[in-house]
């Protein structure tokens, strides 16, 4: 039995998932082993696959479990807001507020699953594919609600905007984190913000 046998079976699937959190953003799913999961969880082998398939069904429980972290964190910032602009403009605090825990925590989630699991994980990646569709779908709203109340100057085009916005942002992510830079991600993202307030 784990070190942690004491936990209700109704809680276990729940706790591996919340200890397995970090460990498969930092090391992705390669390299995530079924010992790594025993060290953090403190549970056996056993106990871990009396409550998942697979490791692969595990991956992709802690993809949806660290996403929708991320995704409610986002939408809280920006329910308040009224304006399209001010929307677009609180997500983008929201990543310079909270880019030192992002990078603690092993990076973007959604930049992680889609790179770390395009060929090794096809199920993984394509429930990151569908977290990327659905953050798309909640700009182009945005956009289009500035579009419809004339808050842009410019002709915009709402789902080409959509993509860019979130190309910027996760290639900013990956570009800082790699040379270990984070003045050129905030820098990256004010002109993203000048950008989007002058449109």
């Amino acid at each position: 039995m784990g070190r942690n046998a004491h936990i209700p079976a109704a809680d276990t699937q729940q706790f591996i998932i919340e200890r397995s959190a970090a460990v498969f953003n930092k090391k992705g799913f390669a390299g995530t082993s079924i010992a790594d999961l025993e060290k953090i969880t403190g549970l056996t082998k056993g106990s871990i696959y009396a409550n998942f398939k697979d490791k692969e069904e595990v991956s992709i429980k802690v993809f949806e479990y660290n996403y929708n972290l991320l995704r409610e964190s986002l939408l809280e910032r920006i329910k308040n807001e009224i304006t399209a602009k001010g929307k677009l403009q609180a997500c983008i605090n929201f990543y310079h507020e909270f880019y030192g825990v992002l990078i603690t925590n092993g990076g973007c989630v959604l930049q992680n699953a889609l790179i770390d699991s395009d060929d090794a994980n096809p199920l993984l990646f394509e429930s990151a594919r569908k977290a990327l569709k659905s953050w798309t779908r909640h700009f182009i709203e945005i956009i289009e609600q500035g579009i419809n109340m004339a808050e842009f100057k410019t002709e915009v085009i709402a789902e080409e905007y959509a993509y860019y916005m979130i190309a910027v942002i996760e290639g900013a992510i990956l570009v800082s984190k790699s040379i270990n830079k984070p003045s050129i991600f905030k820098s990256i993202l004010s002109k993203l913000t000048a950008e989007i307030m002058a449109m």
